[in-house]
């Protein structure tokens, strides 16, 4: 590989990590609006079940968590805003760590994987949701990525004690 090709891996990591970290942070303080401009117009959001290989589950043939297209999106979005959104209101409060990202870019698609730990506080409980995230990227224009998929797997046996995903996650 010449340094070249190096050094513009790692600078496509780090505006990989980059965006990654930002979405964790507008997540963290329930900036719900921002964090969904970052989605393009055809995005989804997916979290496979625990009893299947998330990374190749098809919402078609295992029920899913979470299967939210674009249209869904914004609507969880209008529903967390609301003190109508009973088990976010009032709100957790969360902390999204995200770490070990990989990126692979196929021309103008880019693919990242990393690792995340959810943690959410409310009403004297504290549950932590682990796995990992797929994320498909594309690259706008003007330079700027974009998340046109995300794929959280959750790296555990079962939702319990959890019992419930009322965060983004």
């Amino acid at each position: 590989m010449g340094t070249d090709t190096i050094t513009d891996a790692i600078l496509l990591r780090l505006r990989v990590e980059d965006l990654l970290y930002l979405e964790a942070d507008l997540l963290d303080s329930w900036r719900l609006e921002e964090w969904l401009a970052l989605y393009t117009a055809d995005a989804h959001y997916h979290v496979p079940p625990t009893d299947v290989d998330g990374e190749n589950a098809d919402p078609d043939k295992a029920l899913f968590y979470i299967v939210d297209d674009a249209v869904r999106m914004r609507e969880r979005v209008v529903r967390l805003g609301k003190k109508a959104a009973h088990s976010e209101w009032p709100r957790s409060k969360v902390r999204h760590l995200v770490s070990n990202v990989r990126v692979e870019r196929d021309g103008p698609t880019i693919r990242a994987r990393s690792s995340f730990a959810v943690w959410r506080s409310k009403d004297g409980t504290s549950d932590v949701f682990v796995g990992h995230y797929l994320h498909v990227l594309v690259e706008q224009d003007d330079g700027t990525l974009m998340i046109a998929g995300k794929t959280c797997v959750l790296d555990m046996e079962a939702l319990r004690p959890h019992a419930r995903i009322s965060v983004i996650l």
